[in-house]
């Protein structure tokens, strides 16, 4: 995978949110088929790298933040809409 590119810290903040307040989110993504998934988390890894932790079909997986193009909530209420994240 290419060179990690650290995500805009406003950009972080939505995703902050999304993972405090448990939304579900589609996730539009640059390698692969966009996701639907809960937003669990984020962590920082020992390269720097920072992932979003999701939860799909019981199962959690990770994604590396600037491998993220946009997230929408699809949470009716959802206190944001669409958020770019990398381009």
């Amino acid at each position: 995978m290419e060179h990690y590119q650290i995500v805009n810290c406003h950009c972080h903040d939505y995703l902050e949110l999304a993972c405090i307040r448990g939304y579900a989110l589609l996730l539009e993504l640059k390698q692969r088929a966009n996701l639907t998934a809960k937003a669990i988390t984020l962590e920082t890894h020992s390269d720097k790298t920072e992932w979003l932790i999701v939860a799909n079909n019981g199962t959690q997986e990770s994604i590396r933040l600037d491998q993220i193009v946009a997230i929408t909530p699809t949470d009716s209420g959802a206190s944001f809409q669409r958020v770019k994240i990398a381009s």
